[in-house]
């Protein structure tokens, strides 16, 4: 039998608080909960973990890390804004559709500190770099403004997209999302 490291713990924790994010919202990730979807016990929890909110601040950092990755990747060598646009639209639908659970993270932390705290803060950092993105310096403020109401509309359009009942395809996330954007930047 192999012995099962701390790594494969924090990941085991890490996908079934995900799940149950996903699931029910933050609020349902609890050690006795995380305990349950992994097999492990409480013991093995606090060996990796001192508290459910420190479990899903690791998941929400973690998710926020790889799209700012996938962000960053898809920008790269790209010429016009609306170019860098769609390739980072793109980059961010395909991500939540390979894993939609990630939304989670992305849009819902309202009545968890730590989680609002984090998703303000990464709000600001998406903001500052759609308005970076957009050449809007005369009122960077407003550019910022601009770039953060951009990004909620986009988390919409991605949910929109994977409801079942809706006809919004992967096209009006990434050029309807993009041309959107791009007019909301440049309205400021």
């Amino acid at each position: 039998m192999e012995a099962v490291t701390g790594t494969d713990r924090r990941a085991a924790f890490r996908d079934a608080a995900l799940q149950l994010w996903a699931d029910a919202g933050w609020a349902a990730v609890t050690v006795p909960a995380a305990c349950g979807a992994t097999g492990y016990t409480e013991a093995d929890f606090l060996a990796e973990y001192d508290s459910a909110e420190e479990l899903l601040t690791d998941v929400f950092d973690e998710g926020t890390e790889e799209r700012a990755a996938l962000v960053l990747t898809a920008m790269a060598g790209a010429g016009s804004m609306m170019d860098r646009l769609r390739r980072a639209l793109g980059a961010l639908a395909d991500h939540f559709a390979a894993d939609p659970r990630q939304l989670a993270t992305a849009i819902e932390a309202v009545g968890c500190p730590p989680l609002r705290a984090r998703r303000r803060a990464t709000n600001r950092g998406d903001g500052a770099l759609i308005s970076t993105e957009s050449g809007a310096a005369h009122d960077p403020v407003l550019a910022l403004a601009a770039g953060q109401f951009c990004i909620a509309g986009f988390h919409e359009l991605v949910l929109a997209w994977l409801d079942p009942e809706s006809p919004v395809a992967r096209e009006h996330v990434v050029e309807g999302g993009a041309r959107l954007l791009e007019a909301v930047v440049r309205a400021h």
